[in-house]
């Protein structure tokens, strides 16, 4: 079983965004406010945790385009630490993979947009329709981005059977 985290907090750099042999990978900093209230010195104690995030393939290109500098997020994903040496010191970094990233609306608002996959079949279908109206001859052959997985193209060159 894998534990996952929710993180809350501001995006404190720029989101950096490429393509790995693993598929493309976003990367932002996150900075999560953990302050708290010790009643014994009766004051506010301030502790930022601060952390890497990445996002990948199709949520890494959504990310790209809409988590910048400053925004506050909510952030959902699968914690991972990694230990390297550096200059004879043992290093601990705690990461997160990210499932799931949006805007925290508590602290403003945003307009979703879909994020277009290529042709949807309603396109498909206007587009026939469209040229049976107009009695425009469907070419022979369609365009490459029109074709549907896994549906074999009929044999147009022979008329259908009666």
């Amino acid at each position: 079983m894998q534990s996952s985290v929710t993180l809350v907090g501001n995006v404190v750099s720029d989101v950096r965004l490429r393509d790995t042999p693993g598929g493309t990978v976003a990367t932002f900093r996150l900075a999560a406010d953990n302050s708290y209230y010790d009643k014994r010195a009766e004051r506010w104690i301030e502790k930022t945790t601060f952390l890497s995030v990445s996002a990948w393939r199709g949520l890494a290109e959504n990310v790209a385009r809409s988590v910048h500098k400053g925004e506050p997020v909510v952030v959902v994903g699968k914690p991972k630490q990694r230990e390297f040496e550096r200059d004879g010191q043992q290093v601990t970094v705690v990461e997160v993979d990210a499932e799931l990233v949006a805007h925290n609306l508590n602290r403003g608002y945003a307009r979703f947009e879909r994020a277009r996959r290529g042709p949807q079949t309603s396109d498909l279908l206007r587009e026939v329709e469209s040229a049976a109206a107009s009695r425009v001859q469907v070419p022979d052959t369609l365009p490459s981005e029109w074709a549907v997985p896994g549906v074999d193209r009929p044999d147009v060159s022979r008329p259908p059977a009666a």
